[in-house]
């Protein structure tokens, strides 16, 4: 098994968890550590992905990631149950308008996560496009 810069399995659980309820309803749980997605997912139809979704879903992706890191450090510093509540919904909101503002349907974006999932060819695809946008950024 190779290693990868940005492990995009990771981004199955980010998808899943962000986007919560629908997810876990459907699907019985959220996959944990995006290591074993869920085999069969009826519900996700293969879609052909462009080059310029790949690319709105890298834009989504790393708001989705720096707004996930933000998150989990406010969520461990707070011992009160409804105020963690209330950031778990405050920060699944922005990730959701930052998955909007990229483009992307919330729905494109779990079809894509999924996806990159099952497709090893658009997985590599979206790796390629992660390690691009991180080297331009630096």
């Amino acid at each position: 098994m190779r290693t990868i810069k940005h492990p995009v399995l990771a981004l199955l659980a980010t998808a899943g968890l962000l986007f919560g309820a629908a997810t876990v309803s459907a699907q019985g749980a959220a996959p944990q550590g995006g290591a074993q997605a869920p085999q069969a997912q009826p519900q996700t139809e293969a879609m052909d992905v462009s080059e310029e979704q790949v690319e709105s879903f890298v834009d989504a992706y790393m708001a989705v990631q720096g707004i996930n890191q933000e998150y989990t450090q406010k969520l461990q510093a707070v011992e009160d149950p409804e105020k963690a509540t209330e950031l778990q919904q405050e920060a699944q909101t922005k990730m959701q308008e930052a998955v909007s503002d990229s483009g992307l349907s919330i729905s494109e974006y779990q079809q894509i996560a999924n996806q990159a999932g099952q497709n090893e060819e658009l997985r590599g695809q979206i790796e390629e496009a992660l390690t691009a946008r991180v080297e331009q950024d630096s």
